[in-house]
């Protein structure tokens, strides 16, 4: 720190992390650790998963008057990021369950390049789930895979195949209409994904589903957030596919230092 190594002072300090607003708290052990790793001690004061109401302490870091400037916006920004997506996540989950305690909420893997691990703490510490990790966790086949087949009709009559060939997966189709949908209960698809369907289309595929194929998932995507959850999860379906949590921004958190 080019800055506080100019002022040459040797004191201790203690730096207090608190939100503005309240929050659900998420990666706090990662801000301890980041001021562990710059010769700090660290008190949680909220844990994860837990809500911090505004102007309640999150973290104490104290050391050094340099090492807790080290650690200051590192900690800070940590918490900024995970706490609003584990306040959405919670919110999304909450605003669902009210309506359809079935009904689960999944992160997509739309997260910030290079910080998947980092992301999903947050959405899982939110109380929501996880859509996919990678392309070899589940089989998921859109739009662009069937374009490989002459027809749609081909593409269906090769799903027991993929069923028997991967029998401890589940075989997810996406699909953008109710026929599409339909046909693919029929064919014995596990899993249906409603893209970009309204609230009372996934209705309607889930009238479909109870009446063809009861066993199978039904899970919409596409458009999902805050403002419609409620409408989505009431039209029944499993699961809400989203990545609203990813794009909130930042939650609003302070800092203050003092000299010990």
């Amino acid at each position: 720190d080019l800055t506080t190594s100019l002022q040459g002072i040797r004191k201790s300090a203690v730096l207090t992390i608190l939100p503005r607003e309240d929050v659900t708290v998420s990666c706090v052990d990662v801000a301890a650790r980041i001021a562990q790793l710059l010769d700090c001690g660290a008190q949680i004061c909220v844990p994860n998963s837990a809500v911090a109401a505004a102007k309640e302490p999150i973290v104490k870091i104290s050391g050094s008057y340099d090492n807790v400037h080290k650690a200051w916006k590192l900690a800070q920004i940590c918490l900024e990021y995970a706490c609003k997506i584990a306040t959405y996540a919670s919110a999304m989950n909450e605003a669902a369950k009210s309506v359809n305690p079935k009904c689960e909420i999944l992160a997509t893997r739309k997260s910030f390049p290079f910080a998947k691990k980092f992301c999903l703490k947050a959405v899982l510490e939110g109380g929501c789930g996880i859509h996919r990790l990678n392309l070899s966790d589940s089989v998921l086949f859109f739009k662009n895979h069937i374009k490989a087949y002459d027809s749609y009709e081909e593409f269906l009559a090769q799903i027991p195949t993929f069923k028997a060939k991967s029998p401890e997966r589940k075989i997810a189709v996406e699909c953008e209409n109710l026929n599409d949908c339909e046909a693919l209960l029929r064919a014995g698809a596990d899993v249906v994904q409603c893209d970009k369907f309204t609230p009372e289309a996934v209705k309607q595929a889930v009238g479909l589903r109870d009446k063809i194929a009861p066993n199978a998932s039904l899970v919409a995507s596409g458009g999902i957030n805050i403002k419609n959850v409620r409408e989505f999860a009431s039209a029944g379906a499993d699961a809400l596919v989203t990545s609203a949590m990813y794009t909130q921004g930042m939650a609003d958190i302070t800092a203050v230092l003092e000299i010990a």
